[in-house]
């Protein structure tokens, strides 16, 4: 298994491998379902909240570990359920998305990533991008210039859960490149 993207020719996460006995902080004990996507021909899933918009796991390119995770650290609205349970959501990911209609949408390779233009998966990616960062909030004083800063803190304290990075790097990456031209 290789949660900390060293398959496939997939850059290691920047925060190295994952552990999946852990949840991730504050989304531990959440309703949500399993959403999967590809990345360059790899299939990823991944546990979503529906109601608040976040990602609820790493990026696991398990089936079986998915559904381990889920049941360890996810729930829906009936509560805990086994593992069983949790791996039919994880194969019902692999034909359809309740977050996007189309399959392009959800696909992706890091080449396309790194220019910049995901193309008809780009507005899912930004949403993806928004789910699965946390900000740390700086407090401001009420100074307008303590104000900018603080935003500017902000702006640099803004990070990816997990193992996410993965999706994220060559995105982020072509898109400074592509602009600098």
């Amino acid at each position: 298994m290789a949660v900390d993207g060293t398959s496939a020719g997939t850059p290691a996460a920047r925060d190295g491998t994952v552990d999946l006995t852990v949840g991730l902080p504050g989304r531990t004990g959440a309703i949500g379902g399993i959403e999967s996507l590809v990345l360059d021909g790899r299939r990823l899933f991944f546990g979503f909240d529906f109601s608040s918009d976040q990602v609820l796991s790493p990026l696991i390119d398990d089936e079986e570990a998915m559904a381990r995770f889920a049941a360890r650290h996810m729930r829906q609205r009936t509560g805990a359920h086994d593992e069983l349970y949790w791996a039919q959501l994880v194969r019902s990911s692999v034909d359809g998305s309740d977050l996007v209609w189309r399959d392009e949408q959800r696909t992706f390779t890091t080449c396309v990533l790194e220019t910049g233009d995901a193309g008809a998966a780009h507005g899912h990616l930004l949403y993806l991008l928004s789910a699965a960062t946390v900000e740390t909030t700086v407090a401001s004083d009420g100074d307008a210039a303590a104000g900018a800063a603080t935003a500017h803190q902000a702006m640099s304290a803004r990070s990816t859960v997990a193992n996410w990075s993965l999706l994220f790097a060559p995105y982020i990456r072509g898109s400074r490149r592509s602009a600098s031209r």
